[in-house]
């Protein structure tokens, strides 16, 4: 398998999400701002935030910011060792605004498999570049940027694909196999 060094800026784009006012958190509404607690950073997928019961957001923003099921998640401030790198997909349509905390992962389809680039940004090697280069000591911050300089090397587009559509296929096995547990 031959393998293409990129910068993550060259096969993808990263965005930040809105600056929310708190005058407008509330416990009840349509939409609910997405935080660094949907992210379960040990098994590298969404979680319903249960954290806070101020989650909904009720003031307006911009339809941009409202994601998408599918839409690819990572967040930009390290509230807990691990967190950086972490990837988590929407689950739901028209529900979850993206808050300046997080990044929307976009990719350039000609070059990156969405699946793969899941796995990608949660890859030690991308990890560990996040980790150099955060900001700050006690709660630590990365930026767009700063995910866009990550250097990775990847396969051909076919060769994500299955790389890709494999491993999303052992994780579904494997929530399979936590929700059985789970009832038994």
């Amino acid at each position: 398998m031959e393998l293409k060094k990129y910068k993550l800026g060259e096969i993808l784009d990263v965005t930040r999400g809105a600056s929310l006012s708190g005058e407008y958190y509330a416990t009840e509404g349509d939409y609910i701002r997405l935080t660094c607690g949907n992210f379960d950073y040990q098994n590298n997928c969404f979680k319903e935030n249960t954290s806070k019961d101020n989650l909904y957001y009720i003031g307006e923003f911009r339809s941009e910011f409202l994601m998408k099921k599918g839409d690819i998640i990572t967040p930009l401030t390290e509230q807990a060792i691990g967190l950086l790198g972490s990837t988590a997909i929407i689950p739901e349509s028209g529900k979850y605004i993206q808050s300046q905390d997080i990044a929307k992962i976009v990719c350039k389809e000609d070059l990156l498999d969405k699946d793969f680039a899941f796995y990608l940004i949660s890859s030690t090697i991308v990890k560990q570049q996040l980790s150099a280069a955060a900001q700050q000591t006690k709660i630590r911050h990365t930026s767009p940027d700063k995910i866009k300089d990550c250097i990775v090397w990847i396969p051909k587009l076919t060769e994500q694909k299955c790389i890709g559509k494999l491993l999303r296929t052992l994780d579904s096995k494997i929530e399979l196999n936590r929700a059985i547990n789970q009832n038994l």
